[in-house]
């Protein structure tokens, strides 16, 4: 009874820890409220803080270039509300140096939080421990083919409570994309940001 609730919401919230390499912490999306994904993102941008220090050395700042660290800059609100049919605000901006992590609040009669996310430093091997890290938390990836190096998409609750994610290797650069859209209307946003990283 509660044992078994508590199995089945803690990774939602802890499953950072679970992620076979400290490098990696993909966003986790619960299923309850906006409230929750905002602590969700605030716990993956933490635990990334802790653990980065690897990573390519390069640390200049700002504009998204090829070279330097992607940044909102390059997902306006703007272009990731008309992407997804979502009225957003600016983004709150997380920054930890190889992890930059967007968070879009909406606007609408029904809250909406989409995150976009950007990890600098990834390699396959990384960027498949990612992936294992949703199927072992019962959050099942479908590979997605023609976006970027590598893709993949997974899909958590249904109806209003429904949000998609589309997570995206380019070169040794991650992006994350997840929304309450659907999913055709997340991997255009994707495909609209990857050009800029």
């Amino acid at each position: 009874m509660g044992a078994a609730y508590k199995s089945v919401e803690q990774p939602l919230l802890s499953c950072e820890a679970a992620v076979p390499t400290p490098t990696h912490s993909p966003v986790r999306t619960p299923r309850r409220s906006a409230g929750a994904l905002l602590l969700t993102s605030a716990l993956a941008v933490g635990a990334a803080a802790c653990s980065s220090g690897g990573g390519d050395g390069s640390a200049s700042g700002g504009g998204g270039s090829s070279h330097g660290a992607p940044s909102c800059a390059l997902a306006p609100a703007a272009t990731v509300g008309a992407a997804l049919g979502l009225p957003l605000q600016a983004p709150s901006v997380q920054d930890n140096g190889t992890v930059t992590v967007c968070t879009y609040a909406g606007t609408g009669t029904v809250p909406a939080t989409v995150i976009v996310r950007f990890q600098t430093g990834m390699d396959e091997a990384a960027f498949a421990a990612g992936r294992a890290g949703f199927d072992q938390h019962q959050e099942p990836t479908t590979e997605v083919t023609g976006l970027g190096d590598a893709a993949y998409s997974s899909t958590l609750g249904t109806g209003q409570f429904q949000q998609n994610t589309i997570v995206v290797r380019k070169g040794s650069t991650e992006l994350l994309v997840s929304a309450p859209a659907p999913l055709p209307q997340v991997e255009v946003l994707a495909r609209r940001l990857l050009p800029a990283i």
